[in-house]
C-alpha cells in the first residue's frame, strides 16, 4: 500500500526514489516520519523522532537505515529507527523496536544519546587516522 498523497514527499538516495510523509497512518500516535519506495511496494522505514524531523534529514535517515539491515524491497514489518535533533544530523539515529517506548519518552533516551555521540566521535576519529 503506498503513503497517502496528501503532504507527500519525495526524496532520491543511491540512485532510487523514495517517498515520506509525517504522522502516516499506523505509527500509533507517536508523530513518526514514514518512508517506502516510490513503487508503493516493500517494507516501510519508520523514523520516531526527539525533535522535528525535515527534509534535510530524511537522506540521512535512509542511508543510516539502509546501512544496518533495512530492505526496502522485502516485504515485512517496518524498519524502525529513532533521530535526536540534538545531535549532528549524520549521528543523530538509533535503532529501535516498536516494542521500546517512544525514542522522546525512553527513560533511557540520555543514555542512548551519549552512546551515539561517542559511536560517531570514533567513526570522526578512525576517519582521519586512515586520511593521514
Amino acid at each position: 500500500m503506498t503513503l497517502p498523497k496528501r503532504n507527500r514527499r519525495t526524496v532520491k538516495v543511491r540512485e532510487c526514489t523514495y517517498h515520506w510523509v509525517k504522522g502516516a497512518r499506523g505509527d500509533n500516535g507517536r508523530g513518526v516520519a514514514t518512508i517506502q519506495r516510490s513503487t508503493g511496494t516493500g517494507a516501510r522505514l519508520m523514523i520516531d523522532p526527539y525533535g522535528t524531523i525535515t527534509y534535510e534529514i530524511i537522506p540521512f535517515a535512509i542511508e543510516f537505515a539502509l546501512d544496518h539491515g533495512w530492505n526496502p524491497l522485502a516485504s515485512g514489518e517496518p524498519f524502525l529507527i529513532a533521530y535526536s535533533w540534538l545531535l549532528e544530523p549524520l549521528a543523530g539515529f538509533t535503532l529501535r523496536s516498536k516494542n521500546e517506548p517512544p525514542f522522546w519518552r525512553d527513560p533511557r533516551r540520555n543514555e542512548i544519546e551519549r552512546d551515539i555521540r561517542e559511536r560517531y566521535h570514533e567513526k570522526l576519529a578512525t576517519e582521519l587516522e586512515v586520511e593521514e
